[in-house]
């Protein structure tokens, strides 16, 4: 899945995303393990995937490992990366800071500007949008740009993660999909208009 793969993505995002909102209360109690508990130990971990030092240091290490082969046009191919994962959080605290969201388990859950202006954001008002999904489908977009054979392993990885800060209660399934439009919209731009950081673009 290219470029044009990922922009579909973001049409049929932005169109569930009304529904989604709709019924954040409902999708929750699909999405939350209840019945098998089990599964909260390894969601907890995959929860960490979507640390915005994990995504942006994965592609800055396949940069360093480049640079140390003396490929100097993978070296920066890997800092750019880095750097579109970054843009891509940036923007979602920016959203966060301005929508002022409450999470699923805080006082007036699911009321956006509850208390505007939140600058900064506290935890409880930082819902949407999710910025582990905002870094984990960033990163899986610039991984997949660079290596689409694993593309749907990159994906299914995003798609673990956004589940899980549902069903750890951190979030609703709408501000997982409102971070999945992020981080694939702004990685897509970054792509299109930063020379060096797909694997097409060989020369500066």
């Amino acid at each position: 899945m290219g470029r044009r793969g990922w922009g579909v993505g973001i049409g049929v995002g932005l169109l569930l995303l009304p529904a989604a909102l709709l019924g954040d209360w409902p999708l929750i109690d699909i999405f939350r393990p209840d019945a098998t508990a089990w599964l909260i130990w390894p969601l907890q971990w995959a929860t960490r995937l979507g640390y915005g030092l994990v995504g942006i240091g994965v592609p800055v290490a396949i940069g360093a490992i480049a640079w140390g082969r003396g490929d100097l046009y993978g070296r920066r191919r890997g800092f750019l990366g880095g750097a579109a994962v970054a843009a891509a959080g940036l923007v979602g605290q920016i959203l966060k800071n301005l929508l002022c969201r409450a999470r699923p388990t805080a006082v007036g859950a699911g009321v956006f500007f509850r208390e505007f202006p939140c600058v900064p954001a506290p935890y409880a008002l930082a819902s949407f949008p999710s910025g582990h999904a905002t870094t984990a489908f960033a990163l899986a977009t610039v991984l997949s740009l660079w290596y689409p054979r694993w593309t749907a392993a990159w994906l299914a990885l995003a798609t673990i993660v956004g589940w899980s800060r549902v069903a750890l209660g951190s979030h609703f399934p709408s501000d997982v999909l409102a971070g999945a439009i992020v981080g694939v919209g702004v990685t897509l731009v970054f792509f299109r208009w930063v020379p060096g950081v797909g694997k097409d673009q060989c020369k500066m």
